[in-house]
């Protein structure tokens, strides 16, 4: 099964000029409301463990609500979707504080941000239009929502992509963060929008749902690859982890020594 499919294909007709859905997480509010666009939300990546972004106005246009839910509500915590393909990726949650102006299709909220993936959306986006990007074309900070990208492409087939190689290269040179190392084990072993985990408990199961007896990692300088990991991770004994996950999960390791 390969790791995503290769198109991304259109959801229900009718639908193509509202792309963003905005659901309610209010007990017993079952509502779906749907938008053309929403502007203003963090560029930034925002998770649940960061702090909260308080007081951020967006402008949200051709809302589709029904009649007695004409506006988001205030005090009402709200997860917005964009629809990209068959699937649907989170953007943010948002908790609504005040409308601030309606006039036609536009209504300007003030919002705090409790979650916010716009970066992985951008990137999904772009693969959906046949943008040829690279991870390495990017800022770092780009890293992790890469990865977060590629999981939401492979989580639907439970970590289960098509292996494009038995041998990969552990060489860091180049490489700039640990989210960097986790980009090219995804590319490298599964190809170009491959997911390889974002840290050691995922990279294990990603190779244990993945062939692991087909798969040797070789390191061709262990010291170089011992030193990225301990700068990246600032973990003396991370690289060491690592090596102990890929003979656990039953993948092969070749260690290459330099003038051996």
């Amino acid at each position: 099964m390969n790791s995503m499919p290769e198109n991304f294909p259109d959801t229900g007709a009718g639908c193509a000029d509202r792309r963003y859905l905005i659901r309610s997480e209010a007990e017993g509010d079952d509502i779906e409301l749907r938008a053309g666009s929403i502007e203003g939300l963090p560029s930034v990546y925002i998770t649940e463990e960061s702090d909260v972004v308080e007081d951020v106005l967006i402008v949200v246009d051709g809302m589709q609500a029904p009649g007695n839910y004409p506006a988001l509500r205030a005090g009402t915590v709200y997860t917005i979707f964009k629809v990209i393909g068959d699937f649907e990726a989170e953007v943010a949650c948002i908790h609504c504080k005040a409308l601030r102006k309606d006039k036609g299709s536009r209504q300007h909220y003030v919002v705090s941000v409790g979650r916010a993936y716009l970066p992985k959306v951008q990137i999904l986006d772009a693969w959906r239009e046949g943008v040829p990007v690279s991870w390495r074309d990017l800022d770092p900070v780009y890293g992790y929502p890469w990865i977060s990208a590629c999981m939401s492409l492979a989580s639907p087939f439970n970590w289960r992509q098509t292996l494009v190689t038995g041998l990969v290269v552990l060489d860091v040179a180049g490489l700039r963060t640990e989210d960097d190392l986790y980009c090219h084990l995804g590319e490298a072993l599964f190809g170009y929008r491959g997911y390889a985990g974002s840290n050691l408990a995922a990279f294990e199961d990603v190779l244990r749902h993945n062939e692991p007896a087909r798969i040797t990692f070789s390191i061709p300088d262990e010291a170089e690859f011992d030193a990225f990991l301990a700068r990246t991770t600032r973990r003396s004994g991370h690289a060491g982890v690592f090596k102990q996950i890929i003979g656990e999960a039953g993948a092969a390791l070749r260690i290459e020594r330099r003038g051996a």
